[in-house]
């Protein structure tokens, strides 16, 4: 995000706590706000008692808890921080110049990705189809999952059809052509993450 006037008014002052030293750490370490706060609340449907179990088990200790805090640290916003800020810009710059199928899920209202965001964002890349589900903030496999599930595999089928498709004259794509290309996008991408893991203190 350019700027935190980009973020939801509804949860800005929250993730601003969370990148706030002490306070961060005590909200999502000692609090699972994470889990407990903003998991439900970006979910229009109320998740179970069951439900929630399975999504706290991961996260029964503080020590447990880092990557739960460490995750909206890392947040792109505001071009910091800076190391993640420029893998996410070359990850994007190598998104826009790829040509694979994409398929972009929308809900309404939406958190960070906005029905409005999410057609403009589409019209910068090269074949990618915005699926609107309706009424959605953030975690819309929660409330959309057959949708979600649906859209996939229609849009799988389809994308395994694209050779027939785009035949000309008992012709099609020159696949060697297809497979470096892919190769060349995969190549990007994994540069583009083995970064981010490395500014996050991981090992590869």
């Amino acid at each position: 995000m350019p700027t935190w006037e980009d973020f939801r008014v509804a949860g800005r002052e929250t993730f601003q706590k969370f990148r706030t030293p002490r306070i961060g750490e005590q909200m999502i370490l000692e609090g699972n706000a994470f889990v407990e706060r903003v998991l439900p609340r970006q979910i229009i449907r109320k998740l179970t008692n069951g439900e929630m179990a399975i999504y706290r088990a991961p996260f029964p200790t503080p020590e447990s808890r880092v990557p739960t805090w460490r995750f909206p640290n890392e947040l792109p916003i505001a071009g910091k921080p800076g190391d993640v800020y420029s893998t996410i810009e070359h990850a994007h710059m190598a998104l826009s110049r790829s040509s694979y199928r994409k398929l972009l899920f929308v809900g309404d209202p939406g958190t960070l990705v906005s029905p409005v965001f999410g057609d403009s964002f589409a019209k910068r890349l090269n074949n990618c189809r915005v699926l609107h589900l309706g009424l959605g903030r953030h975690y819309l496999q929660e409330d959309h999952p057959e949708a979600i599930g649906k859209a996939i595999a229609e849009w799988i089928k389809d994308a395994e059809a694209i050779p027939q498709e785009l035949s000309f004259a008992g012709r099609v794509p020159d696949r060697d052509l297809v497979r470096k290309d892919c190769k060349l996008e995969f190549k990007l991408l994994r540069e583009s993450v083995l970064e981010l893991v490395k500014s996050c203190g991981g090992q590869t």
